[in-house]
């Protein structure tokens, strides 16, 4: 039964990610785009996040540690590939700070939402 993933976790640490980061980039300077973009960005980030870093998550719940800077630093690739192969290169100023941030919540959120539940329950 332990083989069993809880999705809610998962669910959580997407929507909390993707609402965070679309704040970040509404707010931070360089970009600091319209508040009503927000709705457009977090869809966005929701499913970027569904698609590269979900994978990885499942993939560390097998040996569970909270705020491990491997897992952190595998965030960091995914998400510079991601920005360098998917989205539109290291063209923007704005771009590292993207991908530092972007991997740094979806790290904490994980961390605390669901790498915490695995560890208490393996």
């Amino acid at each position: 039964m332990s083989s069993i993933q809880p999705f809610h976790k998962i669910l959580i640490t997407l929507c909390i990610s993707s609402i965070l980061l679309g704040l970040f980039v509404v707010l931070y300077p360089p970009i600091q785009g319209h508040p009503a973009f927000l709705v457009l960005y977090m869809p966005i980030f929701f499913v970027c996040y569904f698609v590269f870093a979900v994978p990885l998550q499942l993939l560390f719940s097998l040996k569970p540690k909270a705020f491990h800077p491997l897992y952190l630093a595998s965030y960091l690739l995914i998400a510079t590939v991601v920005m360098l192969f998917v989205i539109d290169g290291m063209g923007s100023p704005a771009s590292v700070p993207v991908i530092m941030m972007s991997s740094l919540i979806y790290w904490v959120c994980d961390s605390l939402f669901y790498q915490r539940f695995h560890e208490k329950n393996t």
